[in-house]
């Protein structure tokens, strides 16, 4: 669950920016983020009554929270990229941009921490029984992405994806933009198969805590686990993860370099709209 949350946290921000320039609301996104977070525990915990109510109530604080003292540091930093990436963009500013992300995401898993421990404190024998079969069908997920397909079509489709992502936020791309993706792709390495062995890894320690949950410093050993799920990934997956973050770095530092006169005008007014309904989020606190 824990798990979960911190995702949900740590792409917030991302999923706010796709909505907000692929013809969704942000505002309704996050005005019902709580719901897709309770949706996202139910898929691996059908949770009871009592333990509903009580995720309920302090996810309805940590939004709060989160709204009225994160979303307006995000505004200043949307309307403040919006100038500085108006010459270009470098491969160590996109590296800056996703540090400062993680950096949100941190302060949030850390608000969110109690909550987390409370609700797996409190699961029934059942519950927890019930739990390695659900993270391993969303391991199994994972994979099918990718197991089996030729690389061909692995990195195709990769080439596919950032060119959408990118598309959200510059309108569409030329033949040569779409041409350098695609030469770029083939160095991209398939990683879902060694993501889902490293989840495979934490999830029995995980698991195997769970048997302790009644344990005084049950709490602690919780989040030093959670913290230290990258001791899990093993050097080939470490490997192709930091090849492949770097990738698309690189990738996204030229294309953001070589927009033209109109693409660039749309990805300036992107980040200032975001700046904006981050602002106006905020103040409806």
């Amino acid at each position: 669950m824990r798990q979960f949350v911190k995702r949900t946290c740590r792409t917030l921000l991302l999923l706010v920016l796709v909505a907000a320039t692929s013809g969704c609301s942000i505002k309704l996104a996050y005005n019902n983020l709580d719901r897709f977070i309770r949706w996202g525990v139910s898929d691996y915990v059908e949770l009871d009554r009592a333990q509903k109510d009580y995720l309920q109530t302090e996810i309805r604080k940590v939004l709060y929270w989160h709204r009225t003292t994160q979303l307006p540091l995000y505004s200043d930093y949307m309307m403040g990229l919006a100038d500085q990436l108006s010459d270009g963009v470098s491969a160590a500013q996109i590296e800056g941009i996703f540090e400062q992300f993680f950096v949100w995401g941190d302060a949030i898993e850390d608000k969110s921490l109690p909550i987390a421990v409370h609700i797996l404190a409190s699961l029934s024998e059942e519950q927890v029984a019930g739990l390695p079969e659900k993270l391993e069908a969303s391991n199994v997920e994972i994979e099918e992405a990718e197991v089996g397909k030729p690389l061909e079509k692995v990195q195709a489709e990769w080439a596919k994806e950032f060119e959408d992502t990118l598309e959200r936020f510059t309108g569409r791309l030329d033949v040569r933009q779409r041409n350098y993706i695609g030469r770029r792709a083939q160095a991209y390495e398939p990683e879902r198969e060694l993501w889902a062995a490293y989840r495979r890894r934490w999830q029995a320690d995980f698991v195997a805590l769970l048997e302790e949950r009644q344990a005084p410093d049950f709490g602690e050993r919780f989040a030093a686990l959670s913290k230290a799920r990258e001791d899990y990934y093993g050097p080939e997956y470490t490997r192709v993860s930091e090849a492949n973050i770097a990738l698309g770095r690189d990738v996204a530092a030229y294309v953001l370099s070589n927009l033209s006169e109109k693409q660039a005008e749309r990805f300036r007014d992107a980040l200032v709209e975001l700046g904006e309904d981050f602002a106006e989020l905020a103040a409806q606190a």
